[in-house]
């Protein structure tokens, strides 16, 4: 939206410059030829000087300014214009005040209707320039954003032991207590004659509570373990 609004407003400048433009070069300036005193025969300016020091374009206009029925302007050409000869003008001007349009560049030649004129030096050259573009502004595009970098992992991530699998199970750790092994009854001699009498069993001693207790200290140890990683990898994912 903003840069919908913003090329908006770049459009309407440029069509405000344009519109402006066109008036201008519709409109064009005006001339005087000869300055104050008008067409005359001499002036205080000659007129190649006073052509030379204005710049004329196309849509300008020029006036000359003379009593009606005492001269007139003729426009001939280039060669006519050397040679004064006024027998054949493009363009005859002679209502007083007369005014022509440049619709176009280039060299335009005015002498004098008036005899013996032209060759006293009542004659005028004008060069209008070519038309030239206006160089406007250029309209700003919306900005382009960079591409926003795509999420990277991060380098480093804590490591902990695999889960085992259920069907596993952890080697019991040694509790510090050997384990002993059951050993046959001893028997008694055998006595002459007779059959071996077999010796009682002996009776279990009674557990190291010591060693129970170690025992599941060491199962306590191995569960909180399994909990520990179990959590870990819940965080990780």
């Amino acid at each position: 939206m903003m840069a919908f609004s913003s090329f908006s407003s770049n459009g309407l400048a440029f069509l405000l410059l344009l519109a402006v433009a066109l008036v201008d070069s519709a409109r064009g300036c005006v001339f005087y030829a000869g300055g104050k005193y008008g067409w005359v025969l001499n002036p205080s300016e000659s007129y190649g000087h006073w052509a030379e020091r204005n710049r004329f374009q196309v849509n300008d206009s020029i006036v000359f300014k003379y009593k009606k029925g005492e001269d007139s302007v003729l426009v001939v050409a280039e060669q006519d214009f050397d040679s004064c000869d006024v027998s054949n003008p493009i363009r005859k001007l002679d209502g007083g005040d007369s005014r022509f349009v440049f619709e176009r560049s280039g060299p335009f030649f005015f002498v004098s209707g008036a005899p013996g004129r032209c060759e006293r030096g009542q004659k005028l050259a004008v060069v209008v320039m070519a038309v030239r573009r206006p160089r406007w502004p250029p309209v700003s595009a919306s900005p382009v954003l960079p591409p926003t970098p795509a999420s990277s992992p991060p380098r480093w991530a804590p490591q902990y032991p695999p889960l085992l699998p259920p069907s596993a199970t952890l080697p019991p750790e040694s509790s510090g207590a050997p384990i002993l092994s059951p050993t046959p009854p001893p028997t008694l001699p055998t006595p002459t004659g007779g059959t071996s009498v077999p010796m009682p069993s002996p009776v279990p001693a009674p557990s190291d509570p010591a060693a129970t207790g170690a025992a599941g200290i060491t199962s306590a140890k191995s569960v909180l373990r399994t909990l520990m990683i179990i959590i870990g990898i819940v965080f990780l994912v």
